[in-house]
């Protein structure tokens, strides 16, 4: 729901009660309140020079940073100024998601200042919500080239320590906590980025990037400004000749715009992962489509524990999927080589897939991005996707993210919306809150996960690696990092418990969850059950207070009645306590531990349990703990 409302912006205070100042004697253009009264931004010139600010409470989360774009040789945060009033519009809605919880709400304000630099007109859009502030550029008419971009976050001194990841195109770079003083000073830095103010938790990306280019950072001191690793030299504004007008092409109130740059901030962790923002900030899906088709689901996959997908096996695999009561099957990298008696691979797709349907499991397929990289031919490939009956498409191996590639992506979304294919992007670019937009979107990699750590590529990920992806990466949307190995010998190797295993699939949230290792191992399982049970998407979500980003994570997720915890330890032993106050009455439990002497088993505890109950819970160094109350 929003109610459309352009007024003055001296007259607002009275109607939403939110705090909101056209321009005034100190240079300011405009300050716009939440609507909780709690968090303020200011933009103003000052110097000739656009700046904004952010405050929550009396506090600086953001203090003077620099706005900007070059567009067509212009700075348009020089010597820029406020031409007419702002226009403002109140924002208050719920929609359904697949995520952390089941309903998502926006409460905010926005203000369009109509703005002038060098005789070009151009527009600021700010919104500030009650968990965070967004701005975006409207581009002046007939705009042609973007140079750069100046968007800034010139972060107070008071910072504790940053979660940020390794720029790499495809993000599957080592995601670290450090000091802001350890980060790189040169180079790319990928986000989001968290930061931990010591009084609030502030998250920097963007949303609704849908025709420019990927965004990283640059960072000098305590300041990040925006970079564009795929686009260094600047990019044209044109709309690619092939794909439909229909999708998504970078605009908003009919004016070619960027993404949108966040900054979300919360007073704990828990509502820092809960926040709505980014999808807030996209689109309501296209008027009439249905989605009620995307239904979130275990996936079980061949490739990781054994590689390329055999035809031979393929019953074996649906039938463990059905034996394990999982929805879906991923049918990966291989398939194109499938031949026998006279049929060529698509016809034995085809069996397979019926097959599949025939035990009540689904199928993902998957394709390398070169079959498919014009409107065209992408269009044929998913018809024929469809037309074997595969529930969804698995695409890999996609180009780094420039404004071309970027329109690429959309497209991909409309076309798999429109024939009812769920989507999964490999090798891909992060996303920006559009799943809101197309809820078939319903993961993406873009995380080095567990294909990072496997025996027959000699790949080892570190224990600290894991518990730092819930505020890198995971701030950003779904990820299919493919979690929960149990085979020995793969967990040996980075020296990770059976407990942490299983943990991964509650922390890391994918509404498709692809479970990496050979069904064997799932079904010999001393937690067979809990696997059988365990939701992919999730009601309501906690972080419980023992978690510290970058050294351990626990979460408490409710799935209708049921509770699941899940602790992923870091690379120091620890003892937690977990607070079962989350907890309504006294319920049946499974409690997991570490084993404390083998890494592949569990110590298995089924009782009841209260609700004033504490549990002590004792971690290995790369161990964990699951909890299941129902």
């Amino acid at each position: 729901m929003k109610n459309h409302l352009f007024i003055s912006a001296g007259l607002l205070w009275s109607l939403f009660s939110m705090s909101v100042h056209a321009a005034g004697s100190r240079g300011d253009l405009l300050r716009l309140g939440s609507p909780d009264k709690n968090i303020e931004v200011c933009v103003e010139e000052d110097g000739g020079r656009l700046l904004y600010s952010v405050k929550r409470g009396k506090v600086d989360v953001l203090q003077k940073s620099p706005l900007g774009i070059t567009v067509d040789g212009h700075d348009l945060g020089e010597g820029a100024s406020l031409v007419a009033e702002p226009e403002i519009e109140k924002i208050q809605e719920k929609y359904p998601i697949f995520g952390n919880h089941a309903e998502a709400s926006g409460r905010g304000v926005e203000a369009v200042l109509p703005m002038q630099a060098s005789g070009v007109r151009f527009g600021l859009v700010v919104r500030v919500y009650n968990d965070g502030v967004a701005i975006r550029y409207i581009l002046p008419e007939g705009a042609k080239h973007i140079g750069n971009e100046r968007t800034a976050w010139a972060l107070p001194q008071r910072v504790k320590k940053v979660a940020w990841a390794e720029y790499e195109p495809g993000y599957e770079g080592y995601v670290h906590v450090t000091a802001l003083e350890a980060m790189p000073d040169k180079g790319y830095v990928g986000g989001p980025l968290t930061v931990d103010l010591g009084n609030c938790y502030v998250t920097l990306t963007e949303a609704d990037c849908e025709s420019f280019p990927d965004m990283a950072f640059t960072r000098s001191g305590n300041t990040f400004q925006a970079g564009f690793p795929a686009s260094e030299k600047g990019w044209d504004i044109r709309r690619l000749p092939d794909e439909s007008e229909k999708i998504l092409a970078g605009r908003y109130k009919g004016k070619d715009v960027s993404p949108w740059r966040c900054v979300i901030i919360a007073g704990d962790l828990t509502a820092l992962v809960n926040s709505d923002m980014l999808t807030n900030l996209c689109p309501s899906p296209e008027e009439g489509r249905d989605f009620s088709w995307v239904q979130p689901g275990r996936c079980l996959w061949q490739w990781w524990s054994v590689g390329a997908p055999r035809y031979e096996e393929q019953k074996e695999w649906f039938d463990a999927a059905a034996k394990l009561t999982w929805e879906y099957y991923l049918i990966d990298d291989g398939w194109r080589n499938w031949r026998k008696d006279g049929k060529g691979q698509w016809e034995l797709l085809e069996e397979v897939i019926a097959y599949g349907r025939s035990v009540g499991v689904k199928s993902i397929v998957w394709v390398n991005s070169n079959e498919m990289r014009t409107a065209g031919p992408r269009r044929a490939y998913l018809e024929k996707i469809k037309a074997v009956g595969a529930s969804g498409i698995k695409i890999d191996f996609i180009p780094a993210a420039t404004a071309e590639i970027m329109q690429w992506y959309m497209g991909a979304m409309q076309d798999c919306a429109e024939l009812g294919l769920l989507l999964n992007f490999h090798g891909s670019v992060k996303p920006t809150g559009l799943s809101r937009t197309y809820p078939n979107d319903v993961t993406r990699e873009a995380v080095r996960g567990n294909e990072w750590h496997i025996l027959r590529y000699g790949r080892v990920l570190p224990q600290s690696h894991y518990v730092a992806l819930p505020f890198t990466r995971l701030m950003a949307g779904a990820a299919d990092v493919t979690p929960v190995t149990l085979n020995p010998c793969e967990i040996e190797t980075g020296g990770y418990t059976w407990t942490h295993e299983f943990a991964q699939s509650i922390v890391f949230l994918s509404p498709i969850t692809h479970f990496s290792d050979h069904y064997s191992y799932y079904l010999e399982s001393p937690f067979l059950d809990l696997l059988k049970a365990v939701p992919t998407v999730w009601d309501e979500t906690r972080v419980l207070s023992c978690t510290e980003m970058g050294e351990v994570v626990a979460y408490a997720r409710r799935k209708g009645n049921d509770w699941w915890v899940g602790v992923m330890n870091g690379d120091k032993e620890r003892e937690i306590e977990i607070p079962l106050d989350f907890l309504k009455k006294s319920m049946d439990a499974v409690l997991l531990h570490d084993d404390d002497k083998i890494l592949a088993s569990v110590a298995r505890e089924d009782r009841k349990v209260s609700k004033k109950e504490t549990l002590k819970v004792h971690l290995r160094a790369g161990g964990g703990f699951v909890g299941w109350f129902h």
